[in-house]
């Protein structure tokens, strides 16, 4: 806390990972809460009304006596207004430091032990629904698309035993800036990225059907095109597969970034031939994919799904080549802003002199269902 007034995010995501009673109330307009949001908020379009002064807006919420009250806005304004308001009627409230600008970092954990002692830990930025992978087998770890400062990899790696011999990513990404490459100069891993990755920086490459050992498991590379031509899928045994943005559990990668209409098609094409390879694999198989559509609550519930319920779930995993490219094209939703900056830079492998939380607020929008 900050002079009873504020509450930082990492103290806010500390209680909510430790399920302490939090009631959260989101005061943004209405457009913006719709954008994105904290899940398990109450939200109130307060906006203007506190802005100017009007502090009864507040008046006919009804809070649990027994919960920590953190008022929310987009940059940590009107939030002090709101939790000012609250305190004038008696009520111990706290606003958000840095607002949703803030709390885009924070993150929560889901796992699961596979066989063989395979481990896989899920760290998703709660608000942005980027999934990135800690994968421990014996003594050594990989990680797989890194969204988040290199210390929580290093942190979680610490707390398992595993040394962090191999980071990687999917594709290059669009809506979050890599922490791959910084992940690898503070682990001292190797940096992996498949042979047709066209970037600016130097990187250990692998190919289609390589098998990369760590520990006692076998990481096995497969090119899966048509998100980005570079797009890559990594499985362990029958057990695990780790998507990337070729295929969500509840769609698919959009196919048009940095692409004119021919190429969208031709992409589109290749998605469709991508996905046709990965439900060949045995249905047991579990996906775990990069991202997710819908904030994730603090629920420690894995985001994945078997390649058999998918098959059954996503309609449009069973169209022609032609139906499926039709069905693409028309459901590409509009390509959110700072998309192509974020892409260029991921591509040169620097930031320097961007703001991470600017360029990646909002939700993300890489999927087609």
């Amino acid at each position: 806390m900050d002079d009873n007034k504020s509450i930082s995010a990492r103290n806010l995501q500390t209680l909510m990972t430790e399920k302490k009673p939090v009631y959260i109330l989101d005061v943004r307009p209405a457009e913006q809460r719709e954008e994105w949001f904290i899940p398990g908020s109450t939200h109130i379009d307060a906006y203007k009304r506190l802005n100017s002064g009007d502090f009864t807006v507040l008046d006919e919420l009804n809070i649990p006596d027994n919960a920590q009250v953190v008022t929310v806005c987009e940059a940590g304004r009107t939030s002090l207004f709101a939790a000012e308001a609250l305190r004038r009627k008696g009520i111990q409230a706290y606003s958000l430091e840095g607002g949703m600008k803030a709390w885009n970092f924070a993150w929560n954990t889901a796992e699961v032990t596979l066989a063989d002692d395979l481990k896989v830990i899920q760290l998703r930025r709660s608000v942005k629904g980027c999934l990135s992978y800690l994968i421990g087998s014996e003594t050594e770890a990989i990680v797989i698309d890194a969204s988040l400062d290199p210390d929580v990899y290093l942190q979680w790696a610490d707390k398992n035993g595993w040394k962090i011999r191999y980071v990687m990513d999917t594709h290059i990404h669009a809506d979050f800036i890599s922490r791959t490459r910084d992940l690898a100069k503070a682990s001292g891993a190797i940096h992996l990225l498949i042979n047709k990755a066209k970037v600016d920086f130097a990187f250990t490459p692998v190919k289609d059907g390589d098998l990369i050992s760590f520990g006692k498991a076998s990481l096995e590379i497969m090119h899966t095109p048509g998100h980005t031509w570079e797009s890559t899928s990594y499985k362990i045994g029958d057990e695990a597969l780790f998507t990337g943005d070729t295929l969500f559990i509840d769609g698919v990668g959009r196919p048009d970034l940095k692409a004119d209409e021919n190429e969208t098609v031709q992409k589109s094409k290749q998605l469709h031939q991508s996905l046709r390879h990965l439900l060949l694999l045995p249905s047991s198989t579990w996906v775990f994919p990069a991202h997710t559509s819908r904030a994730v609550p603090f629920d420690n519930k894995l985001i994945a799904e078997t390649i058999g319920n998918l098959k059954i779930k996503l309609d449009l995993v069973k169209l022609s080549e032609r139906e499926f490219v039709e069905y693409t094209l028309s459901k590409i939703p509009p390509t959110p802003p700072n998309y192509l900056t974020i892409a260029e830079l991921n591509k040169q492998g620097s930031y320097e002199g961007h703001q991470p939380s600017e360029l990646e607020a909002g939700a993300n929008r890489c999927a087609i269902g």
